[in-house]
């Protein structure tokens, strides 16, 4: 193969990883651009009767829309806040949209608010949390993944240039910031634990097995909890395919209780196999 050809399918490689950043950019801008709220109708009483769930996405709803979170949450008893927090420049500005976020929506005169977070949500919360009261927050869900929490390091480490592209001077900051839990005593704390990589994950798979041995110890997490359980899903499915998940996260804020369908015995299970067996 000549030289010039090669250097030809190298170019075209390059303008096609450019594009692909250029979309997902676009896509971002657009799709994940407004605050979701769903009052429930049906609740007539005031707000400081009512309840809330609060649900802090993460990176994937850059290319994930909110419609299944709003089907699988809404109309369960809570009015329902997503909001567009997240920040490209880092977890400060983060806390500070979430907290204008909660002035605008008077999230604290509600009698109870319930927060399911994805993982840079966790860590925009718990940032939040150092400095802010938030006497009515009653429960939290973290959604924890041993698997995918590497994947900041791990693009930012391999790929830097496309990954501030698409996440700005944020993921390098969340890679170099090491897990701190909230500690409040008022505050039921559940944990989702996730056990199936996503296909980013598994495109990255190579630098993943050169990382230490991730733990699926339910105590590694560092940080205090009232109830646990595993799930063979992936971050992706996270967003997709919360049929299973969100009736066990509703039980958590109704009672502090995931309840009895579910594996808080981690079972071991290859997180790549449903790619490789392709």
């Amino acid at each position: 193969m000549s030289n010039q050809s090669t250097e030809n399918k190298l170019l075209t490689s390059m303008l096609r990883c450019l594009f692909i950043c250029v979309v997902l950019v676009f896509s971002a801008q657009t799709a994940h651009s407004r605050d979701v709220v769903k009052r429930e109708k049906s609740n007539k009483a005031v707000i400081e009767e009512r309840e809330a769930i609060v649900i802090l996405s993460g990176f994937g709803s850059l290319y994930h829309s909110t419609r299944n979170q709003v089907k699988n949450f809404q109309g369960k008893g809570f009015d329902l806040f997503i909001p567009d927090y997240i920040s490209r420049s880092s977890l400060e500005d983060c806390s500070e949209n979430l907290e204008k976020f909660i002035s605008k929506h008077k999230l604290k005169s509600y009698k109870k608010v319930h927060v399911f977070s994805y993982i840079i949500g966790g860590w925009t919360l718990n940032t939040y949390l150092k400095t802010h009261e938030w006497q009515n927050l009653s429960s939290i869900v973290y959604d924890r993944s041993p698997l995918q929490e590497t994947l900041p390091g791990i693009l930012s480490r391999e790929k830097p240039t496309m990954s501030r592209v698409l996440f700005g001077k944020l993921i390098k900051e969340l890679a170099e910031t090491p897990y701190f839990p909230s500690t409040l005593k008022q505050c039921k704390v559940g944990l989702l634990i996730e056990t199936k990589a996503t296909k980013t994950l598994y495109h990255n798979k190579e630098s993943f097995m050169k990382l230490p041995e991730v733990s699926y110890v339910v105590t590694d997490f560092q940080q205090q909890f009232s109830d646990y359980f595993y799930t063979y899903q992936s971050h992706d499915d996270l967003y997709v395919a919360l049929e299973f998940p969100a009736p066990k996260i509703i039980s958590f804020f109704k009672t502090g209780t995931f309840g009895n369908e579910v594996e808080r015995v981690y079972q071991l299970r290859n997180p790549f196999e449903v790619y490789e067996k392709k």
